[in-house]
């Protein structure tokens, strides 16, 4: 799970509504809620093969001191293929980007990370993948005002088909977080 947690830090996805604030809850702790994060039937959407909820809490892969965080591991029955989606919230603007800049780093840093081109979906979007240790995982993200999301799959193929699902999955996961 370590392994994944680091691939995972590469591929960041922020959000913001359309005056740059947040619409999440006020930060009243280090946990957001679950509302926060697509549920098991809408990830079921994109990813038929997803059946149940592995694993929730604190965003562990959030970069730059994130003010709240939640992550959420959706997987298969057998655990060979998971989708994490994570939402990171910040003090400013300034502090998400930080974030953002240093996981896109690490992420270009993996050995074996190749690129991944898709539609921009917030104010700065990046998506690649990598195989390591015979896992593949494919990671999406966007920055925009003080929010940072993550959206990675492990074990999934890098097919096209699979790429659009992700990106389509990811922009729910935005469209959740507006107002």
């Amino acid at each position: 799970m370590r392994r994944a947690t680091l691939v995972t830090v590469a591929i960041l996805c922020a959000l913001r509504t359309p005056s740059g604030a947040s619409s999440l809850p006020p930060i009243d702790s280090a946990l957001l809620p679950m509302s926060a994060v697509l549920d098991l039937a809408a990830v079921r959407s994109y990813f038929p093969g997803v059946t149940r909820l592995a694993q929730t809490g604190a965003d562990t892969a959030a970069q730059g001191g994130a003010t709240s965080t939640r992550s959420i591991f959706y997987e298969n029955g057998s655990g060979s293929k998971r989708v994490t989606i994570g939402v990171d919230r910040y003090g400013s603007a300034a502090d998400a980007a930080s974030a953002y800049a240093v996981a896109r780093k690490k992420s270009s840093e993996v050995p074996g990370f190749k690129s991944v081109r898709v539609p921009n979906l917030g104010q700065r979007t990046f998506a690649g993948a990598v195989s390591m240790k015979g896992e593949t995982h494919i990671g999406l993200g966007a920055l925009s005002g003080n929010l940072v999301v993550e959206a990675t799959l492990t074990g999934f193929d890098t097919s096209h088909a699979t790429v659009l699902n992700l990106v389509s999955m990811t922009r729910a996961e935005l469209a959740l977080l507006e107002p």
